[in-house]
C-alpha cells in the first residue's frame, strides 16, 4: 500500500531551502539483491531447498510458491533484513519483488511476515535432516575431484535465547540461556559446510563425531586422493572423536587431526625444559617463543599420541599452550602455526552471526529455529560466492567483512521502471562503486551461462 507523507523544508543551506518530499515513484535502496539473485542462479541452491519442502497447501488457492519464499527469506536476510517482521515493509520493495521472480507493479507483493512465519514452521524432523544432508552434498558436489587437501574447522557458538523458547537451556560456561549451533566451515575456502542447530545445554563437542564420520565418507569419495584434515579447540578434544577420527583414517587413509589440548600438569611438566629456555632468552618486554614436540597419553586413552607444546615466555610470565595431532612428521613449529590458522573460523563465525544475523532465533519451536539456522546458511553462501568473485575485481571487496561489502555494493539506491519491454533499473550516476557492480554482474552472468 503506498503511503502519503506530506514534504519538508529543512533550513540549513545559507543559499536555498531544502524541500525534502516523499513521492518519487518506484525506487528502492537494494539494488543489490539483483547480484545476490544471480548469485543464486550459479549455486542453484534455493531451488533444491524449494524442492525438499513439502507442500500441502492446496493449489488453487497458492499465491505465494515455495521458491519464491524461500527466495524472499534469504535474500531478505543478506540485504540485512533478518526479522520475518521486515517482510510487511518489504514485501512491495519493486527490487525484491523481480529478483523474486514478480513484476515490480504487481499489486500483490511478496509474503507477509504472518505468510513467512507460517512458512517457517510448516516443516518437521525428517524435513530438516533432509536440507542439512542437501547442504553438505552442495559442498561436497563443489570439490574438485582432484582436491589434494581438505581442511574441516569445527566450532561451536552461543546464540542467547529469550522467553519460553523450546529446548532453551542454561549453559554454565557462556553464562545465559542459549543454543549451541555446531558449525563446520571449510578452513581453505571459508565454505560453510554445515550447521546444525542443538539444545542449549548440548556440550560443545555433542554430535561431532556422527557429522564427521558422515561428511569425511562423502568427501573422501568425491575426493579420493585428498589429504582431509580436522581442526578444532580443546573442546572437541575427547576420546570418542579421537577415536572416530583415527578409525576412519585405518577406513579411508589420509585423514589427520590437529586439535588443542587443555592445559595441565603433566604436558606443562613435559614443556617444562622448553619453557626454561625461553625464559633465560627473554629479555624486557620482547616475549620469546619455542616450540617442543612429545608422545603423551592421559588416563582415558588407550594409546599415545602425539602433542606439540608451545613454550612462550613473557614479561607477563608463562604462557604454554598444547596442539594434539597424527601429523608427526612435520616439525612442532610448522604444526602449531598450521593449528592456529583455524583462528580464522572465528572471522568466519562473525560474518555468520554479525553479518547475516544467524542468532535472530527467535521462534518458539526448536524445529522453526533450526530452519531458520538452514536459511541463513544459504544466505552466507551467496554472499561468499559474491565476494569470491567481487575479489577478481577488486582486492577491498574480496577481503571486506559481510557487512561492509552489503553496505557498499548490496544496499544501493535503484530507480525502477518497469515497461512492456523491460524491467530498467537506473542506478545512481553518482555510486562510488558502480563499475565494481556492473563487473560483478558480468562475472555472475558468466557462472550462470557456464555452472561448474
Amino acid at each position: 500500500m503506498k503511503q502519503s507523507v506530506e514534504q519538508l523544508t529543512l533550513p540549513f543551506h545559507p543559499e536555498l531551502p531544502v524541500v525534502v518530499q516523499f513521492d518519487a515513484p518506484e525506487i528502492s535502496s537494494n539494488a543489490g539483491a539483483l547480484l545476490l539473485r544471480q548469485a543464486d542462479d550459479a549455486l542453484g541452491l534455493t531451488q533444491a531447498f524449494a524442492a525438499c519442502l513439502p507442500d500441502d497447501r492446496d493449489p488453487r488457492k497458492v499465491e505465494h510458491p515455495r521458491h519464491e519464499q524461500v527466495c524472499q527469506r534469504i535474500f531478505q536476510i543478506a540485504l540485512g533484513y533478518e526479522d520475518c517482521n521486515d517482510a510487511d515493509r518489504l514485501r512491495h520493495d519493486p527490487v525484491l519483488k523481480t529478483a523474486c521472480d514478480r513484476s515490480p507493479k504487481d499489486d500483490k507483493g511478496l509474503s507477509s511476515q504472518s505468510t513467512l512465519s507460517r512458512f517457517e514452521n510448516a516443516y518437521d524432523s525428517l524435513t530438516l535432516r533432509r536440507l542439512v544432508r542437501l547442504f553438505e552434498k552442495h559442498y561436497i558436489d563443489s570439490l574438485s575431484p582432484d582436491q589434494e587437501v581438505v581442511i574441516l574447522d569445527i566450532d561451536s557458538t552461543d546464540d542467547p535465547t529469550h522467553g519460553g523458547q523450546q529446548l532453551s537451556f542454561f549453559h554454565g560456561y557462556y553464562d545465559h540461556y542459549m543454543y549451541h549451533p555446531l558449525l563446520l566451515f571449510d578452513g581453505e575456502t571459508g565454505q560453510l559446510i554445515t550447521a546444525l542447530l542443538r539444545p542449549g545445554k548440548a556440550h560443545a563437542s555433542s554430535r561431532t563425531k556422527l557429522v564427521l564420520r558422515r561428511l569425511i565418507r562423502r568427501i573422501r569419495k568425491r575426493c579420493p586422493r585428498a589429504g582431509i584434515v580436522v581442526r578444532a579447540d580443546s573442546g572437541f578434544c575427547t576420546p570418542k572423536i579421537l577415536r572416530e577420527i583415527e578409525r576412519l583414517d585405518e577406513e579411508l587413509g589420509g585423514v589427520d587431526y590437529l586439535l588443542g589440548i587443555a592445559r595441565n600438569a603433566v604436558l606443562q611438566r613435559c614443556l617444562q625444559p622448553t619453557m626454561e629456555a625461553a625464559r633465560a632468552r627473554q629479555i624486557g618486554r620482547e616475549k620469546v617463543v619455542l616450540f617442543k614436540s612429545f608422545e603423551y597419553s592421559a588416563n582415558s586413552w588407550e594409546r599415545r599420541r602425539h602433542v606439540v607444546g608451545k613454550a612462550e615466555y613473557g614479561f607477563r610470565g608463562e604462557n604454554p599452550r598444547f596442539v594434539l595431532t597424527s601429523l608427526n612428521q612435520f616439525d612442532p613449529e610448522s604444526l602449531y602455526r598450521a593449528y592456529c590458522e583455524r583462528g580464522q573460523c572465528e572471522n568466519y563465525i562473525k560474518d555468520f552471526k554479525n553479518a547475516l544475523q544467524a542468532d535472530r532465533l527467535s521462534c518458539s519451536t526448536f524445529g522453526a529455529n533450526f530452519f531458520r539456522l538452514l536459511l541463513h546458511g544459504v544466505a552466507y553462501r551467496l554472499m561468499l560466492l559474491l565476494r569470491r568473485e567481487a575479489a577478481a575485481i577488486s582486492e577491498f571487496f574480496g577481503k571486506a567483512q559481510f557487512d561492509t561489502f552489503r553496505l557498499r555494493l548490496l544496499k544501493v539506491g535503484v530507480q525502477v521502471r518497469e515497461s512492456t519491454r523491460r524491467i530498467l533499473f537506473r542506478l545512481p550516476e553518482s555510486f562510488p562503486d558502480a563499475k565494481v557492480f556492473r563487473e560483478l554482474a558480468l562475472r555472475l552472468v558468466g557462472l550462470r551461462a557456464s555452472p561448474t
